[in-house]
């Protein structure tokens, strides 16, 4: 087993030789020598080192995961106002078109002294309607 300088600052080399200690001490059945029980030792610290990068990857992933949920959440609020902001314009213009429309009307009625209703009721009978003589579209 080869131990370099990035290993000994990686790991806490005095809890592993504790560790070590304690194993031989009271796992001597298991661990007759002392190398065997250090050896355990050094596998133990790299298997928690190992696990706690995981554990910082998995926690990493997490939070880009939840990162991105909340953009798509922002996002998805920006759409619905200005969807809601689309829909409140076009019902405003419509609104406005079916007023200078009845303005027109109006207008016209005026010109030929009528009422805007008698004028309606001209338009709807010179269409065919109200006069029995409605054939449909």
């Amino acid at each position: 087993m080869v131990i370099n300088k990035k290993d000994m600052a990686r790991y806490d080399l005095s809890k592993i030789m504790k560790r070590a200690h304690n194993l031989y001490k009271n796992a001597h059945a298991k661990y007759p020598t002392f190398a065997d029980a250090l050896r355990k030792s050094w596998n133990m610290a790299k298997f928690e080192v190992r696990v706690a990068e995981e554990r910082q990857a998995i926690e990493a992933e997490t939070k880009a995961r939840e990162a991105k949920v909340r953009e798509e959440n922002e996002q998805a609020a920006i759409s619905s106002v200005l969807l809601q902001a689309q829909i409140e314009a076009d019902r405003i213009r419509r609104e406005a078109e079916a007023k200078a429309e009845r303005m027109k009307g109006e207008i016209a009625a005026r010109k030929e002294g009528i009422s805007y209703n008698e004028y309606q009721n001209r338009i709807s009978r010179a269409m065919g309607y109200g006069c029995g003589s409605y054939c449909g579209d």
